[in-house]
């Protein structure tokens, strides 16, 4: 009998996994390969205690490779599935708390994990999602019955907004108009922790059960058919709502992959040589340099950087200049996304062409008047966070908020990277505006 797929061996969390191991290939070879690594000018000393160290990163990795499967096949016949975004400690705990017998009392810490400041977030994560976008607003009065615990009210818009997403999506994924909730729907996506046999498509099944029987005893699960054609009528509660919500950004990965024609497998990645193992030891022993050396910044602002201007006031190869060429582009009043494109971090699947029309539907509408910033924090030597109030107008009203911008540092390569020469900075979500 063929074995089922497990969500652990999808390329983005198994490939991890095979780098350790060829870490480890590579630290029982070491003793031959020390004199080639000597001549390249390479401390083997230094490899040798770094290499001694990935056992124990094989075992971390394993553990958290682990992850997804256990809670789905704690939690997914009870309306909650892994996804993405979610917050892995939480997760963790949720687990650590079910199998020890009381699972009962892990849905009531994931429906509590599920507060309005979350799905704030969350929401505004759903931005990637194109066709999430003309539906924001209704998510956001959603928003707001579910913060004044309306559920009654918030429930069946969620549960429209999911159907609404897939059914254009599916469209440009699959040909086809289906939405979340039709049985043939094909909810798979190749490498998503959430769009698998696993995940999304179990999730569908418990959410579209026939309801045809008019009750008034609460449920916990958000019955689509039951909520929508009145048959249920005790879905009026949090573990509903907050199950909804979840379901709602679950199918964030999916859609974003069937928007950008993601769908199905892409080409392997070459298999890794000797010749890249030992560039990567060095190159490794570099950055473990740079980051032992690494201090943060203390950045007085008015008086070491001006708390607002153009980007010739900031140093280049800063953070907080790559965010105001950004900024500076969204205040012209022709914006040029091209370069507002260039400012962004783009994810594995992430079409660097179709950026510019990404941020113009989410910045057009928005008119930046005034930029400021209010402090800048050097949080890790790859990442700084910086807060800015902004002044925009939208629909003809004047918008005054203040966003934490999460700057990120990419080497060369695209993976994060020490500050310095060769590195370039990033906005990382771009689109929580």
């Amino acid at each position: 009998m063929e074995k089922e797929p497990r969500i652990r061996d999808i390329p983005r969390i198994n490939k991890p996994i095979q780098d350790i191991q060829n870490l480890k290939a590579a630290k029982e070879a070491l003793p031959l390969l020390n004199p080639l690594l000597k001549q390249l000018g390479i401390d083997t000393d230094k490899i040798d205690l770094e290499l001694a160290k990935v056992e124990e990163m094989g075992r971390s990795a394993e553990e958290l490779a682990s992850i997804p499967d256990r809670f789905n096949d704690l939690f997914a016949e009870r309306g909650w599935i892994f996804y993405e975004l979610l917050n892995l400690e939480v997760a963790k705990a949720a687990i650590k708390k079910a199998e020890s017998g009381d699972i009962d009392g892990a849905e009531t810490d994931l429906v509590n994990y599920y507060d309005d400041k979350t799905v704030g977030w969350n929401i505004s994560s759903m931005k990637s999602v194109e066709a999430f976008i003309p539906r924001w607003h209704l998510a956001q009065k959603a928003l707001i019955d579910y913060r004044e615990a309306r559920y009654h009210a918030c429930i069946p818009v969620v549960l429209a907004l999911i159907d609404g997403i897939v059914n254009e999506a599916h469209e440009k994924g699959r040909g086809m108009k289906l939405g979340f909730f039709a049985e043939n729907a094909n909810l798979d996506a190749w490498d998503s922790i959430s769009a698998n046999n696993r995940g999304l498509r179990v999730l569908a099944g418990v959410f579209r059960k026939g309801r045809k029987r008019t009750t008034t005893k609460q449920i916990t699960i958000p019955y689509r058919n039951g909520i929508l054609h009145g048959m249920d009528l005790g879905y009026d509660n949090k573990m509903v709502a907050a199950k909804a919500w979840a379901a709602l950004f679950s199918i964030r990965d999916w859609a974003m992959k069937a928007e950008q024609g993601l769908l199905d497998p892409q080409p392997p990645e070459k298999p890794i040589t000797w010749s890249q193992v030992i560039k990567q030891i060095s190159e490794n022993e570099v950055e473990s340099r740079k980051l032992q050396e690494w201090k943060p910044r203390v950045v007085k602002l008015g008086e070491d950087i001006p708390a607002t201007g153009g980007p010739d006031n900031y140093e280049k190869g800063t953070p907080e200049r790559k965010l105001v060429e950004f900024l500076s582009n969204w205040k012209k009043a022709k914006p040029d996304y091209r370069i507002m494109a260039n400012c962004v971090l783009l994810n594995s699947r992430d079409n660097k062409m179709a950026m510019p029309a990404r941020i113009r539907k989410i910045y057009n509408s928005k008119h930046l008047q005034s930029y400021e910033f209010t402090w800048i924090r050097d949080t890790a030597a790859a990442r700084t966070v910086i807060q800015a109030n902004l002044v925009y107008e939208e629909s003809g009203n004047q918008v005054k908020k203040g966003v934490e911008f999460i700057m990120i540092n990419n080497g060369s390569d695209g993976k994060p990277a020490a500050r310095g020469p060769g590195s370039h900075w990033f906005i990382l979500f771009w689109d929580i505006i």
